[in-house]
């Protein structure tokens, strides 16, 4: 079957396979360090945008993972590894 989504599927696939590549690297890391890792990931994201992007790439970019959190929490949640009631809303009211 194809799907004519204009490469989004396919980037979903390539982005899931990067994400089991990198998150045996960060498990176990120190919280603090795992953040730091993330902002420099974040920064040459933006960068490699042209500057009058990088304010509206940041902005979809930290939408997008708001909308990612409560499927991360349901499996985190269903691999033990977070109590059943992280599952409430974490968006500030």
């Amino acid at each position: 079957m194809t799907r004519d989504d204009g490469g989004s599927y396919a980037a979903t696939l390539a982005s899931d396979a990067l994400v089991e590549q990198i998150r045996p690297i960060l498990a176990g890391q120190n919280p603090d360090v795992v953040g730091a890792t993330l902002s420099q990931l974040l920064a040459i994201f933006i960068g490699g945008h042209a500057p009058p992007l990088r304010e509206v790439s940041l902005r979809l970019l930290v939408e997008c993972a708001e909308g990612l959190v409560p499927a991360m929490v349901g499996e985190m949640i269903e691999a033990g590894r977070a109590p059943p009631e992280w599952r409430s809303d974490t968006k500030k009211q």
